[in-house]
């Protein structure tokens, strides 16, 4: 048994980021990974009992490339209206699609809508 825990603190040790750090790549600036684009935003499915909750997935629409967010910041010339409808959209089978960009860290990731895309 001591050899095992042996070789897992090794192995774990070893399995670590540069700074020893084992999520050095999981807790990074969204916006220096996913710049500009067009993306499909739709319901994870995931709730939560505090915020930030990542309840809305997030994939590029070129690429297989997915992430979660905690919410969605429009233009704020954006009409009230407008952003019912987009926020609808979200919890359709086809999501909403956008041109924008994600910024923020982590579970407090927002996705930053520079315009929507018609379909």
């Amino acid at each position: 048994m001591r050899k095992l825990l042996c070789a897992f603190l090794v192995f774990g040790v070893s399995a670590c980021g540069p700074d020893g750090n084992i999520f050095d790549d999981l807790f990074h600036d969204a916006s220096e990974v996913h710049g500009p684009g067009h993306y499909r935003i739709s319901d994870s499915g995931v709730r939560c009992a505090q915020a930030p909750c990542p309840t809305l997935r997030v994939s590029q629409l070129d690429s297989r490339t997915e992430f979660l967010v905690s919410g969605i910041e429009f233009p704020a010339d954006m009409t009230q209206d407008k952003r019912q409808q987009a926020t609808e959209l979200i919890h359709t089978r086809d999501g909403l699609v956008a041109h924008g960009a994600p910024r923020g860290e982590g579970d407090a990731r927002v996705f930053v809508v520079q315009s929507l895309l018609e379909r």
